[in-house]
């Protein structure tokens, strides 16, 4: 891989905190490796498909070339490009045809199809709207020197990504996309990563945009490693996803990873219940009327918070509709309310042993009910049955503490 040489691939010798990520990515994994075996494979296009059109529309929001709201690019990611006639028409095919290929370049990893330099031309030139000569020559290189190199398959992706960047470098390619948003280094990562059994790289532009320094130094020996911490983040989260579609019953209990489930619930309904009076203190030097109150519940007592949990889950790229225990904080101030809620929800049907902890909050002023967080799909915490809640508590307690803190930031900036 030329010059990326001097990137160092060996996974002791990542910095603690993204050795740890990678460890419970491979727990995590494990759990889906299993349950894909009891998927019909009917399932996966359909699903799959709606991953890559997320993908899509997620850079091309880091681009600046998605003239849609949120609302629209989530109906286009579930019902198809051709949903929406208000596209202008260009666009809507260009979406199609990087559809496509990504789709393409997943059955071709699926089946260990050799990806030949004339496929990968073609695959690059759909997805930059440009040929580069050599280029597909150049890239079935760095996938033969990824799949040689011994070292974790997010590690891999790293490397590809930034190979690919660098061969369209120095083949003299139009620098057309900004950093961090080049579709075909994505599209190389992803395809290092399907090529050992592991689900695509979806990207997502609040992730992307918060976690990268965008550009990195080109000649750093570490200039691998911001890569590495945030594809695991977002396999992390896709991982998760995968888990929440639907499988044919089998004779495991439903109980399975409910004992933590509820463990955890318990903790964030106390957790709550401790902050909200420092936070009624808060608010009554700006109105004196006002007041903070914790309510509780489970998938059954959902009422007027279905819509937001279903919201959060959407965002975590989970299913809607597996079992879930919810803490709500409602604040109100003046003549606005800010209501932050906290799932923890099962994942997978049947139970996989899998929980995936998220957050959400809506404030109601007299401009209007707006999302009070804007999260990311990574921007959530996993837990597996195996786990101690007594050492995966402090990242509920940080997700609940930063959530409660931006919320509570987007409650007073609207009374301002």
């Amino acid at each position: 891989m030329s010059s990326l040489r001097d990137l160092d691939p060996a996974v002791d010798r990542l910095p603690p905190d993204v050795r740890g990520r990678l460890v419970e990515l491979d727990r995590l994994r494990d759990v889906w490796t299993a349950n894909q075996r009891r998927r019909p494979s009917h399932q996966w296009p359909a699903h799959r498909a709606r991953l890559f059109r997320r993908h899509i529309l997620a850079l091309h929001r880091l681009r600046g070339t998605l003239p849609v709201s949120e609302q629209t690019a989530e109906r286009l990611v579930v019902d198809g490009f051709d949903s929406d006639n208000t596209l202008d028409a260009a666009l809507r095919e260009q979406l199609a045809a990087e559809e496509h290929t990504l789709i393409s370049l997943a059955e071709a990893s699926r089946t260990g199809e050799r990806l030949s330099s004339a496929y990968l031309d073609e695959a690059a030139r759909s997805l930059t709207g440009q040929s580069t000569p050599g280029l597909g020559e150049r890239l079935a290189a760095v996938l033969a020197d990824l799949a040689a190199t011994p070292t974790h398959p997010v590690v891999r992706a790293a490397l590809g990504y930034l190979a690919a960047e660098e061969a369209q470098r120095e083949l003299g390619a139009e620098e057309r996309f900004p950093r961090g948003t080049d579709p075909l280094a994505w599209a190389v990562a992803s395809v290092a990563l399907m090529r050992a059994n592991h689900p695509p790289l979806i990207a997502d532009h609040r992730a992307v945009a918060m976690q990268l320094p965008w550009p990195p130094a080109a000649s750093s020996p570490d200039r691998h490693l911001p890569l590495i911490a945030l594809f695991a983040e977002l396999q992390i989260a896709v991982l998760r996803g995968e888990l929440s579609w639907t499988v044919p019953e089998r004779d495991d209990p439903a109980e399975y990873g409910q004992a933590l489930a509820r463990t955890v619930y318990r903790r964030l309904l106390e957790y709550l219940r401790q902050r909200a009076p420092a936070l009624s203190m808060v608010l009554r030097q700006l109105d004196p009327a006002s007041s903070a109150r914790v309510t509780s519940g489970d998938s059954t007592e959902l009422g007027e918070h279905r819509n937001r949990v279903e919201l959060a889950a959407d965002r975590a790229l989970l299913a809607r509709t597996h079992p879930s225990w919810w803490v709500c904080l409602e604040a109100t101030c003046t003549n606005s309310t800010l209501r932050l809620l906290l799932t923890v929800q099962g994942v997978g049907a049947p139970a996989t042993g899998v929980l995936a902890v998220t957050a959400d909050a809506l404030v109601d002023s007299p401009r209007g009910i707006e999302d009070a967080l804007d999260l990311a799909p990574t921007d959530c915490v996993t837990l597996l049955s195996s786990d101690s809640a007594d050492e995966r508590w402090p990242e509920v307690a940080a997700l609940t503490d930063e959530a409660i803190s931006r919320a509570v930031d987007r409650l007073t900036s609207v009374m301002a």
